[in-house]
């Protein structure tokens, strides 16, 4: 994974300085090389001070790139076609970019050994859809003196975007936009201002930004919609739990294909689990990451899973003097202050920390089985009460607005370590046939029940039938904050209050540090 970022001019040329600081904003997000197109020139770059004297201006367009090295050597961004007249920058991963290289070779010359590099090539066929993969990425069009800006299905991979007079500015993360509003806006300084001028581009989602005329254009669900499937409906449950189990097994062997070693963030139930035991099938060496308080839940999980699996476990019992620090990082982390999303990614944040630290690029996560087999509270009473087409209804909502919930959250904390996520639930194919399935195949007196009972082949019964227990619970991250919230003189009561206290530092720590 990687960072890409650049700004359109649209009045008076800018230094290129601001295109600059953006990259150096996001450069936690790929530490391995630089690059940026500046109008018409191309610079690459291992090292900020290589480009600290650049002294022009931006007058058309500039877009930049830091690159995560994990597919191919010779990977250095922007990526041009053959002619140079069309350019590249993407964040992500293509799955099958080895099937797609075959044939694309037959037509097209390719200059690097990554896998980006099909998506310059499908963009000359217009065949984009057939990207299978997690990614965001732009690309520069000359000829038609267009950008095009486009984020995968389910929005694993973030993209943001602002649109003032003067730019029209893109970024992996808010952040970098943050520097563009305060120093050439005069934006107030207040996160809920800066946020507030800033839109997402939504999964499956493709952006056209006109140069000639400064028009944008939307194009929303570019590839297959999954809402309305039924082609495995007639499948008996003994067939179904094979249809799904060869989905799954195929969603992880695609994520770990290239990798020699891969972590997995363990909280020891049921979706994590199976994705540690399933990558331990095609990977060489898988390590499981746990973190938690003293004594929580998935602590205890997560160590009978390495023993029952055999498989080496890293966990980490965040100490109290710790409790401060890492709340202050995920808020600087996630860009926004939310009591949920920080609980929540306190324990991925400290097993990306771990993961850094052992030299891996990549690890896996459990994310998105819940939105995808029904496997929260919510879920089951809307069945019981309402029935299946609510039920149905619902998970596909889940599943559409997972990137705001989660998937950012989750990016912005494994990529604040240098560390990349991939979420095997959010595979197309896994997607489309678990919602392609009778509703009481996937809940009953059991929620998640399908996925449970593919999962009870691999593992034993008390994790594949464990409970489900809320991230921020099972780790104790929400009590985390609390007692960070207590030590500052808010109560429980006045959370709200100390929330307000965090958003203030996350600016003046940003502003401080750039």
């Amino acid at each position: 994974m990687c960072s890409i970022s650049g700004i359109i001019i649209k009045e008076q040329p800018i230094p290129v300085k601001y295109a600059i600081d953006m990259m150096k904003i996001l450069k936690h997000r790929g530490r391995d090389s630089s690059g940026m197109l500046i109008d018409d020139n191309i610079i690459y770059f291992k090292d900020f001070k290589d480009v600290e004297n650049l002294n022009v201006e931006i007058k058309n367009i500039s877009i930049g790139h830091n690159r995560l090295a994990i597919v191919g050597k010779y990977g250095n961004q922007p990526i041009p076609n053959e002619d140079e007249n069309i350019w590249l920058v993407c964040n992500g991963e293509i799955y099958n970019y080895i099937e797609l290289m075959e044939y694309l070779k037959e037509n097209h010359e390719f200059k690097t050994d990554t896998d980006n590099e099909v998506i310059i090539h499908l963009y000359e066929e217009d065949k984009l859809e057939e990207l299978d993969g997690d990614y965001a990425y732009a690309i520069y069009d000359k000829l038609k003196n267009i950008l095009l800006l486009a984020r995968d299905p389910f929005g694993v991979k973030p993209l943001f975007y602002v649109d003032t007079k003067k730019y029209f500015a893109f970024a992996s993360e808010r952040k970098a936009l943050w520097h563009l509003l305060i120093n050439i806006d005069n934006c107030k300084k207040d996160l809920d201002v800066l946020n507030s001028k800033i839109k997402t581009l939504k999964p499956n989602s493709q952006l056209i930004y006109y140069l000639d005329n400064h028009r944008i254009e939307i194009l929303e669900n570019f590839k297959d919609d999954f809402k309305n499937l039924n082609y495995k409906t007639n499948l008996c449950y003994e067939e179904a739990k094979k249809y799904l189990e060869k989905a799954l097994k195929n969603a992880v062997l695609k994520r770990v294909r290239d990798l020699y070693r891969v972590g997995v963030i363990c909280s020891g139930g049921v979706d994590s689990s199976l994705i540690a035991k399933l990558a331990s099938l095609y990977c060489k060496e898988v390590i499981l990451y746990a973190v938690g308080t003293e004594n929580s839940e998935d602590l205890i999980y997560a160590e009978k899973l390495s023993k029952e699996l055999n498989l080496p476990l890293r966990k980490k019992i965040i100490s109290e003097n710790e409790y401060e620090e890492y709340v202050f990082k995920v808020c600087r982390a996630i860009d926004e202050v939310d009591l949920m999303k920080i609980g929540v990614g306190i324990p991925i944040y400290v097993a990306s920390e771990l993961a850094n630290k052992d030299g891996l690029k990549v690890v896996l996560s459990g994310q998105g089985a819940d939105e995808l087999f029904g496997g929260y509270a919510r879920h089951e009473r809307v069945y019981k009460e309402k029935g299946e087409k609510e039920f149905k209804k619902m998970l596909i909502n889940d599943l559409t607005n997972i990137y705001k919930v989660n998937l950012e959250r989750d990016d912005h904390c494994t990529m604040a370590n240098g560390v990349e996520l991939r979420v095997p639930f959010l595979d197309e194919d896994v997607v489309k046939v678990t919602l392609s399935l009778p509703t009481n195949y996937l809940i009953s007196d059991l929620r998640k029940r399908i996925l449970r009972d593919v999962a009870s082949k691999y593992l034993p019964d008390y994790i594949a039938y464990r409970p489900k227990k809320a991230a921020q619970y099972g780790s104790g991250g929400e009590k985390i904050i609390y007692k960070v919230a207590k030590k500052y003189g808010f109560s429980k009561k006045k959370i709200n209050e100390f929330l307000k206290l965090l958003k203030n530092r996350v600016i003046e720590d940003f502003i401080k540090n750039i």
